[in-house]
């Protein structure tokens, strides 16, 4: 498709008619010869009109050329997707033991905690569209369990199918943050967040609280936490019904520590609702990638119209170069 990119260029056309009739006209000079037997050249009325429009239309010409080029013609091609930069987004979640524990709800019965975060945290990821997002799992120890990658549907679906006993039973925390920030300095993005699910503490594993504090605090990876379990259940016993908090292992300032010295945010979902809202809050901390965008080549055809101009300006000068030898000649004839 052809355009102009500055068409408003062509505004500036009545530019030396303007100057024109603003500027004084200049003063005719006296003959200093007079030539009797010239008088034929004179033309009528009528004749001088077409002659001096005539000789503005070449000027005219050229500056309607050289506006032509200002305005920068170019064809337009096909356009081309263009992805901005996607943020990456690691998410770490908890398959020790302990993720059994039956004190969340989901659709209005009771789930365990990882029946809850794998279909909340499975429709997380399908919204993400425009990011990449990758899982590492951790109980015993910490693994890669699906590399980031663009194809959500997929690393969602992945994420409803982990089961406790794929890597133990206890907690190894420490080393899924040091996995996770590992991961990314291996990668180049600017945009490098995890995302941090567990219900209990540092209990496994190579890398100790200190140690992840220190990791955290020293690399250029966001972390946002997220504590999960209820802080209350009715249990029966011998003696009758009796209250216990099943949370009582979630290390709470462990997690806001690591949260705060990376720029993230701890977060506590001790309910279905608590873990929807927590979502709705990292899809606002962390915006999702900008819709595709397009680029769309194009060829400058800027060159025509300047030929074209310089052209006519030859044809101009070669005019009143002939008009002269003419008049010249004519006038040596006279004499």
């Amino acid at each position: 498709m052809f355009e102009f990119a500055w068409p408003w260029i062509f505004l500036l056309l009545p530019l030396p008619l303007l100057a024109r009739w603003l500027l004084p006209a200049a003063k005719r000079a006296n003959a200093s010869l007079w030539l009797p037997q010239a008088q034929f050249l004179r033309p009528t009325d009528s004749s001088a009109i077409q002659a001096q429009h005539r000789l503005w239309l070449l000027p005219l010409l050229v500056w309607v050329s050289i506006l032509a080029a200002a305005a920068q013609p170019r064809w337009l091609d096909e356009p081309i997707p263009v992805n901005p930069e996607a943020r990456e987004i690691m998410i770490a979640l908890d398959l020790s033991g302990s993720m059994e524990m039956d004190d969340m709800t989901y659709n209005g019965r009771r789930a365990t905690r990882l029946e809850a975060a794998h279909k909340i945290l499975a429709d997380f990821i399908r919204r993400r569209q425009g990011d990449r997002i990758g899982l590492i799992v951790y109980a015993d120890s910490a693994h890669v369990y699906v590399p980031i990658s663009s194809d959500l549907e997929t690393v969602a679906q992945l994420a409803e199918e982990a089961r406790i006993g794929l890597a133990g039973e206890r907690t190894a925390l420490g080393d899924a943050i040091a996995l996770s920030i590992r991961y990314f300095e291996e990668r180049e993005t600017s945009e490098r967040v995890v995302l941090m699910i567990t219900d209990g503490m540092i209990n496994s594993g190579n890398i100790t609280a200190d140690q992840a504090i220190y990791l955290a605090q020293n690399h250029d990876v966001k972390i946002h936490t997220i504590g999960i379990g209820a802080e209350e259940v009715t249990v029966r016993g011998l003696f009758g019904e009796r209250r216990i908090n099943p949370s009582s292992d979630l290390d709470e300032s462990f997690l806001a520590t690591v949260a705060e010295t990376t720029g993230g945010e701890y977060f506590r979902a001790k309910s279905e609702s608590d873990m929807e809202s927590i979502y709705a809050a990292i899809d606002s901390l962390e915006p999702i990638a900008a819709d595709e965008q397009f680029f769309r080549p194009h060829t400058s055809l800027v060159h025509w119209p300047l030929a074209i101009g310089l052209l006519l300006f030859l044809f101009h000068i070669i005019g009143i170069t002939w008009g002269k030898l003419v008049w010249q000649r004519l006038a040596g004839g006279s004499k």
